[in-house]
C-alpha cells in the first residue's frame, strides 16, 4: 500500500515537472514602427508588425489581440490581429496587427492640445495590452507595449 502511494507521488511530481518544460510563454522580439499610415478626419488607421518567438516544442497560432491604443493615457482606439499567424516550434514569425482609432476619438484628444498640433509637433501614441496564441487547448499570451510619435501635419 505504501509503495503504490509513493509511486503515485513520484508520478505526480514528474508530471508537474514535464508540464513546466512543455509550456513557455511567447516572447515579443521586436515591434516595427507604424506603416501604411492613413490619416483622415475619421482618425488614424495603420499597420504594426510584431516579431514573436515561440520557445515551445509545438506550433502556436496567434489568433487575437487585446491591445488598446492611447494618446497621453486617453483611449483612442484598438489593435487587432489582421490574420491568424502560426509560429513553428522554436521559431519566430511576424504577426501583422491592424491599428485603428475610434471615430472622433483622436480629434477629441487633440483639440485640447491644438497649438502643438498647429505647430506640427509630434503626437505620442502608445499601444498597450497583450496578444494571445493557442495550441492544444492551451492559451499562451505575451504582453505588448509600443510607443511611437507621429507627426500629423506635413
Amino acid at each position: 500500500m505504501r509503495d503504490s502511494w509513493t509511486t503515485w507521488v513520484l508520478v505526480a511530481i514528474v508530471s508537474m515537472t514535464w508540464t513546466g518544460c512543455l509550456y513557455q510563454d511567447l516572447e515579443v522580439l521586436e515591434v516595427d514602427e507604424f506603416s501604411k499610415v492613413k490619416l483622415s478626419f475619421d482618425g488614424l488607421e495603420c499597420r504594426m508588425d510584431v516579431d514573436v518567438y515561440n520557445p515551445n516544442p509545438y506550433a502556436v497560432t496567434v489568433t487575437e489581440a487585446d491591445v488598446k491604443l492611447l494618446v497621453k493615457d486617453d483611449l483612442v482606439g484598438e489593435v487587432a490581429v489582421l490574420e491568424a499567424t502560426q509560429i513553428r516550434p522554436d521559431a519566430q514569425a511576424t504577426v501583422p496587427l491592424h491599428v485603428e482609432t475610434y471615430d472622433g476619438a483622436l480629434g477629441k484628444v487633440l483639440k485640447n492640445d491644438l497649438m502643438n498640433l498647429i505647430k506640427g509637433n509630434h503626437v505620442p501614441f502608445e499601444a498597450r495590452g497583450s496578444i494571445t496564441g493557442k495550441a492544444f487547448g492551451l492559451t499562451l499570451s505575451v504582453p505588448l507595449r509600443h510607443e511611437q510619435s507621429l507627426k500629423l501635419r506635413k
